[in-house]
C-alpha cells in the first residue's frame, strides 16, 4: 500500500478525488453525494462516515480545544469563560467542519486506496 498525496490534496481541496472536478462541496457543511462530472458516489454505503467523524472529532478535540485549555493554563481567560467557549465550540465547530471532515476523509481513503477509484475498475455506484 502506498500513499498518494496528490489524491489527498486534490480531495483536500475540495475536488472530485477520481476525475478532479472542481465544487464538490455545497456549502461549508455538506458535501455532493455524487460528482456532477464523472458521476462518482461521494457518499458511500452505510458506514463509509465513519471516517469523516474520526476527522470531524480529531480537528475539534485535538485541535480547537487545547488552545482554550492553553488560554486557561496562562489565565489569559476565566474559568468560566472556558467552559462557556468549550461548550460553543463542541456544539458548533462540527458542524461547521462536516464538510471539510469529509474532504480529509474522502482524500486519506483514496490516498491509500486508489485502486477504490472508479478509474481504476471500480462500479460508480458503489
Amino acid at each position: 500500500m502506498r500513499f498518494r498525496p496528490d489524491l489527498f490534496l486534490r480531495c483536500a481541496r475540495g475536488r472530485c478525488p477520481d476525475c478532479g472536478a472542481p465544487e464538490q462541496l455545497t456549502g461549508l457543511a455538506t458535501i455532493r453525494d455524487r460528482c456532477t462530472a464523472c458521476g462518482m458516489v461521494l457518499r458511500r454505503r452505510e458506514g463509509f462516515f465513519l471516517g469523516a467523524m474520526v476527522w470531524n472529532y480529531g480537528l475539534t478535540a485535538f485541535g480547537l480545544l487545547p488552545v482554550l485549555l492553553v488560554l486557561r493554563a496562562y489565565d489569559w481567560i476565566g474559568f468560566a469563560a472556558a467552559v462557556w467557549l468549550a461548550v460553543a465550540v463542541i456544539l458548533l465547530v462540527p458542524w461547521l467542519i462536516h464538510g471539510v471532515a469529509w474532504r480529509l476523509w474522502l482524500g486519506t481513503y483514496y490516498a491509500f486506496l486508489p485502486e477504490q477509484l472508479p478509474s481504476s475498475g471500480r462500479r460508480l455506484d458503489d
